[in-house]
């Protein structure tokens, strides 16, 4: 049927476990840092958001509220879904969300060859770029700001 939906997920779902798989594959995997990459601190805490197609996870992100400071981390996509508009939905639905919770700020951290859609989304870039201790990426801290 094709069918894709945005849905919220528990962390103890089994549809987290397929989130975490798509999340190692594509976010860690290729660049051969680590081996695994499984459950961290921030999973029991955060919003998990899913986006299914034929009920199978095909891209996940997460939101945190850190004492009213949001934080999205893990935004992917699978590859065969990429320029399709679903990450450009999902942080728009964490935009949301941040709202209904009362964050004024969010942010991320950007690896560079997304830099340009964050951008588009409305994200701006902070500080110099940094080695991420986890991937071994360079990234860089971009932040959204709710109360314009």
């Amino acid at each position: 049927m094709n069918i894709i939906t945005y849905e919220y997920i528990d962390y103890k779902s089994e549809k987290f476990k397929e989130a975490i798989e798509l999340r190692f594959n594509v976010l860690f995997k290729p660049y051969g840092k680590i081996d695994k990459y499984d459950y961290d601190e921030f999973d029991k805490i955060s919003l998990h958001l899913a986006v299914l197609k034929d009920n199978e996870v095909i891209a996940y992100s997460r939101m945190t509220n850190l004492n009213g400071e949001g934080k999205i981390t893990n935004v992917v996509v699978g590859y065969e879904y990429t320029k399709q508009g679903i990450g450009v939905e999902m942080l728009k639905m964490h935009i949301e969300e941040a709202r209904k919770q009362g964050i004024n700020n969010l942010s991320l951290n950007a690896r560079i060859d997304t830099v340009g859609f964050y951008k588009k989304v409305g994200f701006n870039c902070i500080g110099d770029t940094f080695i991420s201790e986890k991937s071994g990426l360079t990234l860089q801290v971009m932040n959204y700001n709710l109360k314009l």
